[in-house]
């Protein structure tokens, strides 16, 4: 068996001319260049998974910092149980009856959070 050798390609040119050059026209200068707009093609191209999309619908985008106060925490669950128990009273049939359960919860939620409030001060004060 025979192996040949694997440089396969132009060794010389036996007729060249200078007409044979390519040259560019005088008047004109050079076309612009198309570069693609990366951007798009990436939107196209690349697209997130499902597992890559799923945290971004469920987190938000912007989250303050002082909501994780208790405080803080504690009187936005009191408005919102306010706020709900108010669009109840205006609301009729089973969007009623959905709303006021929903106020009943946050109110639970909040008699929780009192009586942790409570406790904790009668073991502070021993």
């Amino acid at each position: 068996m025979r192996i040949r050798s694997l440089e396969v390609g132009l060794e010389t040119i036996s007729r060249y001319q200078v007409g044979d050059d390519v040259h560019l026209p005088k008047d004109k200068g050079l076309r612009p260049v198309f570069l693609p707009v990366s951007q798009p093609l990436d939107d196209v191209l690349k697209r997130p998974s499902l597992d890559e999309r799923l945290p971004a619908l469920l987190q938000p985008e912007f989250l303050d910092p002082d909501l994780l106060e208790p405080s803080t925490l504690a009187d936005i669950r009191l408005q919102a149980q306010e706020l709900i128990a108010a669009c109840a009273s205006r609301e009729s049939g089973a969007r009623r009856e959905l709303l006021a359960r929903a106020a009943g919860c946050l109110e639970d939620e909040n008699s929780l959070d009192e009586e942790v409030r409570r406790s904790l001060a009668a073991l502070l004060r021993g």
